[in-house]
């Protein structure tokens, strides 16, 4: 089968992730697999010579279109149905990756009654997308949880500190800032330590946030990290204080690698811990649960 996987986000998530992973997957059993996405962009780069733009994998001449194209967005959809030759029987699917409320327009109704399917990676999502856009067939929204893989280490922590981790984009839906207001109430505890891998838009105040709570000697800010198994190994907790999910990749690696998760209780995270398990799911942006 003729698969294309449609996907032109500037940065890099989860979601990029996914349709990385599913290309390399789809193209090992067998499928004749399209990358299409964005020049300098990180998932057009990871590509790499597989990944053609939207009119090179759609309006080159002799080439033959896909079968069927997973979109990322509503962008994508609205591109494909402009650059598809009229009559072209190329099936769309979109990739709903992220538990937010959609608008109810015209231009989406127009669109998006075109696709054959709507993939959803957690029932929360799936559920937000159903209460967003009643007129869309339910019968069409298929949740399929992403798949995560992970190598994991012997842990290799200092008993002399308790270690805490996050591993997460930099951006306001991550919660780290919430994350910093409960740890500086847990200041007399016993000592512990907290690294964040990844980097963002937040970062600089995120780094002011921390000077300004007196946390400069217990917080490093790791930036990307490249040794993920190897930066789980170093932990004793892993922290998950997102504002909303699409899925949490992170919290099912950090499972896969031994590690207790407190999570907000938000989105698909309570699909993903088991409360009183596998870890503990507190109220978003309340720092007092967090600590």
């Amino acid at each position: 089968m003729r698969l294309g996987l449609y996907n032109t986000n500037p940065a890099w998530g989860g979601g990029e992730r996914w349709f990385l992973d599913a290309s390399r997957a789809l193209a090992t059993l067998g499928h004749d697999v399209v990358c299409i996405g964005k020049p300098g962009t990180p998932l057009y780069d990871r590509w790499g010579e597989d990944a053609r733009t939207p009119e090179g994998a759609v309006r080159t001449e002799g080439a033959a279109l896909p079968d069927l194209v997973v979109a990322n967005s509503g962008r994508e959809v609205r591109s494909l149905l402009r650059l598809l030759p009229r009559g072209a029987d190329t099936r769309i699917v979109l990739r709903r990756g992220i538990d937010r409320p959609l608008r109810d327009n015209w231009l989406r109704r127009r669109s998006w009654r075109r696709l054959s399917a709507m993939l959803v990676n957690s029932d929360a999502t799936g559920r937000t997308v159903r209460a967003s856009l009643p007129w869309f067939p339910g019968d069409r929204i298929r949740r399929i949880y992403n798949p995560v893989t992970l190598e994991a280490r012997v842990s290799t922590t200092d008993p002399s500190a308790f270690r805490i981790g996050v591993v997460a984009r930099l951006v306001r839906q991550k919660g780290i800032d919430v994350l910093l207001d409960g740890l500086v109430r847990t200041r007399t505890k016993p000592d512990w330590r907290l690294a964040i891998a990844g980097d963002g838009s937040e970062r600089r105040a995120l780094e002011e946030q921390v000077a300004r709570l007196g946390l400069a000697d217990r917080v490093e800010f790791r930036g990307h990290v490249d040794d993920v198994p190897g930066f789980y190994a170093d932990l004793d907790l892993l922290v998950v204080p997102s504002r909303y999910e699409g899925f949490g990749f992170v919290a099912v690696e950090g499972a896969l690698a031994g590690l207790p998760i407190v999570a907000s209780g938000v989105s698909s995270l309570p699909e993903v811990v088991a409360d009183g398990t596998t870890g503990r799911l507190v109220p978003p942006e309340d720092p007092g649960a967090l600590a």
